[in-house]
């Protein structure tokens, strides 16, 4: 494809990094935008929830590539990622490690309220634009493929799934954009997107080649993403069941098993 998109001041500017920092400021943005309409920016110390988000994403990104290489090379991947070297990642093991980094962050800085529904709208953006880069960087390819739509990669015709990835982020993001103003309880938005994404990348493995660890008849992201999606659907029926049963007027508060009990943090 188009790895190196030009040259300034004799070094090679890399497509996919561009890319990746467009994304990264689209979502930026955006993050910003619904941060100050959730009214989060009034808690002390919100800033740190956002560098815990990216120190954890870094990281989780390096140490998830253990779903693609043998349970082996975990000692030496643990290195990598202490030394940075990112040459090899993958967004699941980014999307986990970013869910602690901020929980994490959370708990330092004394943050009692969700916060993840300010991420909603933004990573799937960011995500459909790095996607777009994995496409002229070559990788995360496709399989092999005779269709009109093939792409030419790695000596053969392949599915653009970097492109159907990138249009179906696009498409969540749009869903979750008319979903958010919409009451519900707080980090439910962000478990839509959870659930969304984690449906869309175990679609995307079947049109995937590159390699990764089989586990039984599905493959080690597969699995990863059918929990997430179980499990964070469970979450969401569980939390508004319990949000219906509040403001129910046949129910009391005083008696409602859901009326003393803390929304789940996300």
């Amino acid at each position: 494809m188009f790895p190196v998109l030009t040259q300034l001041w004799g070094h090679d500017v890399p497509t996919y990094g561009l890319w990746v920092l467009l994304g990264a400021l689209v979502a930026w943005r955006v993050r910003r935008a619904e941060v100050a309409r959730l009214g989060l920016a009034a808690a002390p110390g919100h800033r740190w929830v956002g560098v815990g988000a990216l120190v954890g994403a870094v990281v989780g990104a390096k140490l998830g590539m253990v779903l693609f290489e043998p349970a082996a090379s975990m000692s030496a991947l643990l290195r990598r990622a202490l030394t940075l070297d990112f040459a090899g990642k993958t967004v699941v093991g980014g999307l986990a490690g970013g869910y602690v980094g901020v929980e994490l962050s959370k708990r330092a800085v004394g943050i009692r309220v969700s916060t993840g529904d300010a991420f909603a709208v933004a990573l799937p953006l960011a995500q459909a634009l790095g996607r777009v880069g994995c496409l002229f960087a070559g990788c995360c390819w496709g399989s092999e493929t005779t269709l009109p739509w093939a792409v030419s990669l790695h000596g053969a015709a392949r599915h653009p799934v970097q492109l159907f990835e990138a249009i179906a982020l696009v498409a969540l993001a749009a869903w979750l954009w008319r979903q958010r103003a919409r009451p519900r309880p707080p980090g439910h938005l962000f478990r839509r997107y959870l659930v969304g994404y984690a449906v869309i990348r175990f679609v995307m493995q079947h049109w995937r080649a590159d390699p990764v660890v089989r586990w039984g008849p599905l493959d080690a992201v597969q699995w990863v993403c059918l929990a997430a999606a179980l499990g964070f659907s469970w979450l969401l029926w569980r939390g508004e069941r319990g949000a219906v049963v509040r403001s129910s007027p046949r129910t009391s508060p005083r008696t409602s098993p859901q009326a003393s009990r803390p929304e789940g943090q996300a």
